[in-house]
């Protein structure tokens, strides 16, 4: 974003000594408050009116979830709207037998573009292991309906 840079590391700030309690949405918005206050409200004015997409990418555990939902405690779950593409799957997965009978699973169809077949896909999706990897096609293709999805809940 244009005019905004947040450090990444480095955000101790001279002079501040005070301890916060992390485990209380109270304490992480104190100190948010004090380290970042001034960067948080130049990304909620920006919020106001523009939007913007991010990523977290990391490896299983690596806090992805932790910084999402404290990135929604701060600006507010009206402004943001997380997609975890490991949640997507898994739901998809578990709920297979009902996902095969609704519309979704038609434009899932539509939507793939994969180098394998829609079928074997769909059999990647419902026999994976941890040790074999989804086709991107696929998964891309998931997010794709899931962002469809979002962008249609957030018209309603």
């Amino acid at each position: 974003m244009k005019g905004l840079e947040f450090p990444i590391i480095g955000t101790k700030i001279k002079g501040l000594t005070k301890k916060f309690d992390l485990n209380s949405p109270e304490g992480r918005d104190a100190y948010f408050k004090a380290k970042v206050g001034l960067e948080i409200k130049k990304i909620k004015e920006y919020l106001d009116k523009n939007t913007f997409v991010a990523y977290l990418i990391g490896k299983k555990n690596s806090g992805k979830g932790t910084y999402s939902q404290i990135f929604t405690e701060i600006f507010g779950a009206d402004k943001v709207a997380l997609v975890s593409i490991g949640d997507v799957v898994r739901n998809t997965s578990t709920d297979w037998e009902n996902f095969k009978k609704s519309p979704k699973f038609e434009r899932l169809k539509k939507l793939y573009r994969g180098y394998i077949s829609f079928e074997d896909a769909c059999d990647a999706l419902t026999g994976r292991t941890q040790s074999k990897l989804l086709p991107t096609e696929f998964i891309l293709a998931l997010l794709n309906l899931q962002l469809k999805i979002l962008r249609v809940r957030h018209y309603l």
